[in-house]
C-alpha cells in the first residue's frame, strides 16, 4: 500500500489504445514488476472511473500511468464516449506522481491535477505522434524507448531527472532517423517538443520507504496469523492434551 502501489489505466476501445496497451504499456508494468511493485492493471473496460476511484481508496497508489486517448482536459476510457480522468475528478491524484501518455493533457488536464494536489505529472502539451510497422504494428525504433523512459521513476529518480533523462532519450533517437528517415525523425522531434513536466521536479518514489513498508506489512500479516493459530490451538487444548 503506498509506495510500494502503482496503477496502469489502459483502455482498449480501438487500434490507438490496443497499440498502446500491447506495444508500449506492458513494458512499463513488467518494469515496475520486477522491481517488486505491487500492479493494479485497469485494463479494457476497468479504465473507468467506478473502478479508478476504488482502487485509489484501497491501494493509495504512489504513482498512475495513463496510456490512451486525450484531451486537453481528459484521459478517455473506457471507450471513446466516456473520461476516466478529467477535470472533476483531479483531486483524486492528491500526492501521487502521474504519467499521461495521451495527446493535449498537457494543456489543462497536468495543471489542474498539479493545483489539485498531485506531486508531479508528465504529459503532452499537444498531440503524440507514434509511428509503426503497418504489418506488424510493432513501434519504430525508439518510439517505445522514448514514450516509457518515465518508467525510471520506479528507480526512485527525482522527477526533473526522469524528464532531462526522456528528453535525452527522444534526442538520441532523433539523431539516428535523421541519418534514416527524417520525417520519422521530425515525429519524434515533434514528440519531444510537447514533452513536459508539472509539478514538484523533486518528487521521487523512495524505494527504500517502500520495503520497509512492505516487509512491515508482511510481518504483522504473519505475526497476526501466527496468533490466531496459537489461540486456537490454546482455546482447544482440552480436546487433545493428553489426561
Amino acid at each position: 500500500m503506498g509506495g510500494n502501489d502503482c496503477t496502469f489505466i489502459r483502455p482498449a476501445f480501438d487500434l490507438v489504445t490496443q497499440i498502446l496497451n500491447t506495444k508500449f504499456s506492458p513494458e512499463v508494468i513488467e518494469y515496475a514488476r520486477v522491481r517488486a511493485y505491487s500492479i493494479t492493471d485497469l485494463y479494457g473496460d476497468k479504465a473507468n472511473k467506478t473502478d479508478l476511484l476504488g482502487v485509489l481508496l484501497r491501494y493509495f497508489p504512489a504513482t498512475v500511468f495513463a496510456y490512451s486517448h486525450g484531451t486537453e482536459d481528459e484521459i478517455i476510457g473506457p471507450d471513446s464516449t466516456s473520461s476516466v480522468l478529467d477535470l472533476g475528478n483531479t483531486v483524486w491524484l492528491t500526492g501521487k506522481i502521474v504519467v499521461l501518455n495521451a495527446c493535449l493533457t498537457g494543456q489543462r488536464l497536468a495543471p489542474a491535477l498539479v493545483h489539485a494536489g498531485a506531486r508531479a505529472v508528465f504529459a503532452y502539451n499537444d498531440t503524440l505522434a507514434i509511428r509503426v510497422w503497418s504489418d506488424t504494428y510493432e513501434p519504430l525504433e525508439g518510439f517505445r524507448e522514448c514514450i516509457n523512459k518515465p518508467k525510471i521513476i520506479f528507480d526512485g529518480v527525482k522527477a526533473k531527472d526522469v524528464y532531462e533523462a526522456a528528453i535525452a532519450e527522444y534526442n538520441k533517437w532523433i539523431e539516428y532517423w535523421d541519418e534514416r528517415d527524417p520525417v520519422t525523425a521530425d515525429v519524434l522531434r515533434h514528440d519531444r517538443d510537447s514533452f513536459a513536466l508539472y509539478g514538484n521536479g523533486e518528487s521521487k518514489i523512495t524505494f527504500s520507504t517502500y520495503l520497509l513498508i512492505g516487509l512491515t506489512d508482511t510481518f504483522i500479516i504473519a505475526y497476526a496469523a501466527l496468533w490466531a493459530v496459537l489461540q486456537v490451538i490454546k482455546r482447544t487444548e482440552f480436546l487433545w492434551r493428553k489426561k
